[in-house]
């Protein structure tokens, strides 16, 4: 379902689905037919059933209300309900993500690549504190100048003011973004059911460290994989090291650099996991050191150990030598 007024990602988080139910409620049946009219709506899985379960409930009076101002009509008859139903449902189906954690990082790998809008992120502050992917999803949007509401009451802001805007023909509610040209984790030319990609990423104080045994392995791993992927800073200190060991513009053509970290080159590599384009990843980390964007670092690490993901992690330069054998 395409539309096109832009994307908007609608998320909710468990508990706030547990402990303010009706709050969600209200919104899914004040605004989310407008929303799935005029925009795209990316949603987990597990957000996107709870829509579902909402609009498949009979509303009652005060639901019906809700509905009919949404819908713009007097009467809310039962061809006019199956219209929003069906609005809702299919948009929502069409745009939905994985449930849990891969969900989570495919939403926020699609803002920061520039396909989304703006986020209405209703989030209790238990799972702020304590889930990785909520702090990362929000962090992004801040880096990117992407409005987010994480809350009811600017979430409901937002709507009425979209819906005017739109209301009085207005075409273009959000400024352009920049999308990554080609994207370093969209277009990899992949043989399928084949190993072909190693991500290789590092802590500052240990990205020397990294280059070095890239350096020194570099037949290896380039005999074996395809692709590197690295983050911003450390693929550009990578393909500067193979050049200044004579490696051919094709070897170093084949180092990928996603944004750095703090721009969502973690969230670029963690997406490649959750769809399994990456399966092997070096990962130097600094144990001694607090990070500006440890959330997203955070984030990533949930990726590789969540019980529906395939990937071999090496932390250290001795078990990164066992990886690529």
């Amino acid at each position: 379902m395409t539309t096109q007024q832009g994307t908007i990602a609608f998320i909710t988080t468990p508990v706030y689905r547990q402990e303010r139910r009706r709050k969600a409620e209200r919104f899914i049946l004040t605004h989310m037919y407008s929303l799935c009219r005029h925009f795209d709506v990316v949603c987990t899985g597990r957000t996107k059933d709870f829509i579902h379960e909402i609009i498949a409930a009979e509303p009652d009076p005060a639901d019906t209300s809700r509905i009919c101002d949404d819908l713009n009509c007097d009467k809310l008859t039962p061809e006019l309900l199956e219209q929003w139903r069906t609005t809702i449902k299919e948009n929502t189906e069409h745009n939905a993500e994985a449930h849990s954690v891969p969900g989570m990082i495919c939403v926020t790998h699609r803002l920061v690549e520039g396909y989304v809008d703006a986020v209405i992120h209703l989030a209790d502050w238990q799972d702020k504190s304590a889930k990785a992917d909520s702090a990362v999803l929000s962090r992004q949007a801040n880096v990117h100048d992407v409005p987010i509401a994480l809350d009811l009451a600017t979430a409901d802001a937002y709507a009425k003011t979209w819906k005017g805007a739109i209301a009085r023909g207005v075409t273009k509610l959000f400024p352009s973004r920049n999308h990554p040209m080609p994207s370093p984790v969209g277009n990899l030319d992949l043989a399928a059911e084949e190993d072909e990609v190693l991500a290789m990423i590092a802590h500052d104080q240990m990205k020397l460290d990294l280059c070095c045994f890239a350096v020194r392995y570099a037949d290896l791993i380039f005999k074996k994989y395809k692709y590197i992927l690295a983050t911003g800073t450390t693929g550009g200190w990578l393909q500067d090291f193979m050049a200044a060991c004579g490696r051919d513009a094709e070897a170093i053509g084949r180092i990928r650099r996603c944004n750095s970290g703090p721009y969502g080159g973690d969230v670029q590599i963690a997406y490649a996991v959750v769809k399994d384009l990456c399966n092997d990843v070096v990962f130097f980390q600094d144990p001694m050191v607090a990070h500006a964007h440890d959330s997203d670092i955070r984030l990533f690490e949930q990726a590789v150990v969540h019980r529906d993901i395939s990937v071999r992690l090496a932390t250290n330069v001795e078990s990164a030598k066992l990886l690529i054998g």
